[in-house]
């Protein structure tokens, strides 16, 4: 990595001027224009990158605020990641959660580990982290992470905890359509690289839920990696699937907003109605189920709801190190609609 050293050594000047310059003091050190222009040419040629740390330890008059570490794979909703900055903002301008600056850690599912060295350094003041793979569940289980941690799944005994039940959730939807009199269902799911240990029990609760009820259910998942540039398109390539077996079900529960869309649009196209022909009930907060035609029935994800009790969480276990482990579990409510009456 390229050093203040490097880039005074290259233009001939001394390592606090090329300090002065990078730092936007070189007007107080009186460094010429001439030269400040050279420094900020030599440090952009040689890919020059800021030591962000060291800087904020200079800033000591700058009110301190938390620093807080949010993990965040691109397999997640985005819609999530929309609404917990959108309450961050919301809470704090009301004066109900202190301040905190969150920093987003980008790691896909089954990759956590390689947020270990950051994670276990005390760096931040405390952690957050979404649905992650069965891999990132068992790191998490072998290391010790200081700071406050709050995951928004599964149960680690020593980690605070602010999520739904998506097994009990699963289990809801097949007990629907068995109330319903159907015999033959589905769960549609998009493709993981590696799957999100809530989709997995939300899966687990559905299958269970079946068998005990003999009802005969398939799982019509797509290929990780497959030919999809999107999760809507990859929903039409899962629904061609699905009808091209020949033995159609009469109810599907769909896993993701997205990909609903997707086979909605592929059902609709090919004259199947619902809920006539096709039982519809979809995971996932998306408005435009609620206008399509027929409206379709859907799980909500509480996304409000889990972003304020987590930040609230947070703000309780910065005031109060040490606490002993949180444990949060929220409703998922089901919004019925045509697709599937109640």
């Amino acid at each position: 990595m390229v050093s203040i050293y490097d880039i005074a050594k290259a233009v001939g000047v001394s390592a606090s001027a090329v300090s002065y310059v990078l730092s936007g003091r070189a007007e107080k050190a009186r460094i010429s224009r001439e030269k400040q222009q050279l420094i900020l040419d030599a440090a952009k040629k040689m890919g020059y990158i800021p030591n962000m740390a060291a800087r904020k330890l200079s800033l000591r008059n700058m009110t301190h605020l938390p620093e807080i570490a949010l993990c965040w794979s691109p397999e997640q909703h985005p819609g999530f990641l929309n609404t917990f900055i959108g309450m961050l903002q919301d809470m704090t301008a009301a004066g109900q959660a202190r301040e905190m600056r969150f920093t987003i850690l980008p790691c896909r599912n089954g990759e956590l580990e390689k947020l270990g060295p950051v994670l276990t350094a005390n760096y931040y003041n405390g952690v957050i982290v979404p649905a992650v793979s069965d891999d990132d569940i068992e790191f998490l289980k072998s290391t010790e992470i200081q700071a406050p941690t709050v995951l928004l799944f599964g149960d680690i005994p020593r980690y605070h905890l602010v999520t739904v039940d998506n097994r009990r959730t699963g289990a809801e939807v097949a007990e629907i359509f068995h109330r319903h009199g159907h015999r033959s269902v589905a769960v549609m799911q998009p493709a993981y690289r590696q799957m999100s240990v809530t989709v997995a029990q939300r899966n687990a609760g559905f299958l269970e839920s079946c068998e005990k009820l003999k009802m005969d259910a398939v799982v019509i998942t797509g290929e990780p990696g497959g030919p999809y540039s999107n999760r809507i398109e990859e929903g039409r390539a899962l629904a061609g699937k699905m009808l091209e077996t020949g033995k159609v079900p009469t109810a599907v529960f769909i896993q993701h907003d997205l990909v609903a869309l997707g086979a909605l649009d592929v059902f609709c196209g090919k004259g199947i109605r619902m809920p006539e022909d096709l039982e519809v009930i979809v995971y996932g907060n998306n408005e435009s189920l609620e206008v399509h035609s027929p409206s379709v029935t859907t799980v909500q994800y509480p996304t409000e709801d889990i972003a304020r009790e987590c930040i609230t969480v947070m703000a309780e276990l910065l005031d109060k190190p040490g606490a002993e482990p949180v444990r949060r579990i929220l409703e998922t409510p089901f919004v019925f609609r045509e697709s599937c009456p109640p």
